[in-house]
């Protein structure tokens, strides 16, 4: 009988092509991580970016006006709020959509919003921010305000979230929104006299 011959299989040919493929792709996903990581780097050593830094100037209230029938509080008043950009090479552009809120041990008192505006470099800008609410405020929140007033340290909360956008140059980066949480202690929130600002601590965080 003649020699048989040994049959080729190729599914084994097709596997080799397969991993050689797959291969192929990791090294070209690596070349890809390697270039944007490579290029992060560039981008921050380049622009050396710095976080720009907030903080309450003053507050002048207009209105705070308790109502005893139905236990709402209406307050108007504006605060200073003080923006600096520290960067030489960063621009900042505020958008719309921004909220900012004021509350004394958790109850909101009045809200407003951030004016929409492009922030240069190595720029500070001082922003008027008007603030007016109607809220429900308890018989026990009056009473513990009351004390704090006569205290001379009433507590307050201010919250602030804005859709910020940075340019690098001309090209600007996606959208991010910017907190901050203001913890401010004033002397008094009365409107015939101007609040003393006594202490201030922030904190903040991004969401991308």
């Amino acid at each position: 009988m003649g020699k048989r011959s040994v049959p080729r299989y190729p599914e084994e040919e097709d596997s080799g092509g397969c991993c050689g493929c797959l291969c192929w792709c990791c090294c070209f996903l690596f070349f890809i991580i390697a270039a944007l990581a490579g290029t992060g780097a560039y981008l921050f050593y380049a622009y050396k970016p710095k976080p720009p830094s907030y903080s309450v100037n003053n507050m002048a209230v207009s209105q705070f006006e308790f109502s005893s029938s139905d236990l709402t509080l209406y307050t108007k008043l504006v605060a200073s709020v003080r923006a600096e950009n520290p960067n030489d090479m960063i621009g900042i552009k505020y958008a719309e959509g921004s909220r900012t809120v004021v509350s004394y041990r958790g109850t909101p008192l009045c809200s407003g919003h951030l004016p929409t505006f492009f922030q240069g470099h190595k720029n500070v800008t001082v922003m008027e921010i008007a603030m007016e609410g109607r809220h429900g405020f308890g018989s026990g929140l009056q009473g513990a305000l009351e004390e704090s007033e006569k205290s001379g340290n009433v507590p307050l909360d201010i919250f602030v979230s804005v859709p910020v956008e940075l340019q690098l140059g001309t090209f600007n980066l996606r959208q991010i929104k910017v907190n901050v949480h203001c913890a401010l202690v004033v002397d008094s929130l009365s409107p015939k006299k101007k609040p003393t600002i006594k202490s201030a601590t922030y904190q903040g965080n991004v969401e991308f």
